[in-house]
């Protein structure tokens, strides 16, 4: 009975995936050259292909060349799928982008609900912006019921995350909490360090 080297059958489809991958980032630093090189229309065709691979990266580098109509005509349709396809891809750069955008639009469809979701995301993948507006959120109650345990525990976690405006604001938020809402805050504030990235 022969016996399988497992080492070798599991190499050779690591090898080959670390080769995909070194492929993909020489050829997004080759758009990213030629972006900045000005070759707009080279590096919207590389990003085009990174981004139709599923490259978050190249997705939100596309959006915003059809946002702002470089290297090609404007497209704003175009540009928000890519945003999307980009942001529900896991780059926190376009999440941020398009909570903002939502934030900035009240006249899109659910654009609070919309500004939320992403900020939260964006939270939870460990931006520190993200969690420093999603604070804001819960303390202004703009697109969420005010709740000032939440704002204070997003604030922490900015603060954590290396935002040191968050600082000054979390001092504060923490002033107006009671005993029983900051222990509720630190049992909160510990599940989250344990689920952010």
């Amino acid at each position: 009975m022969r016996l399988i080297n497992w080492h070798s059958v599991i190499r050779v489809p690591f090898v080959f995936l670390l080769a995909c991958l070194l492929i993909a980032c020489s050829d997004y630093r080759k758009a990213r050259s030629a972006y900045e090189a000005g070759e707009y229309t080279k590096a919207l065709h590389i990003f085009e292909q990174l981004s139709n691979a599923g490259d978050s990266q190249a997705q939100y580098d596309l959006s915003q060349m059809y946002l702002q109509g470089i290297g090609t005509n404007k497209n704003l349709e175009k540009g928000w799928v890519w945003m999307n396809r980009a942001a529900n891809g896991g780059n926190v750069q376009a999440m941020l982008e398009l909570a903002v955008r939502y934030q900035k639009s009240p006249s899109l469809e659910n654009s609070e609900q919309m500004a939320f979701m992403w900020f939260q995301k964006a939270a939870m993948a460990g931006s520190a912006a993200g969690q420093y507006n999603l604070a804001h959120l819960y303390e202004d109650g703009n697109q969420t019921p005010v709740d000032l345990v939440q704002a204070y525990v997003w604030m922490v976690l900015s603060h954590n995350s290396g935002n040191p405006m968050a600082a000054s604001e979390a001092k504060q938020l923490k002033a107006k909490l009671s005993p029983a809402e900051l222990d509720k805050a630190d049992v909160m504030i510990s599940k989250l360090k344990k689920a952010l990235p």
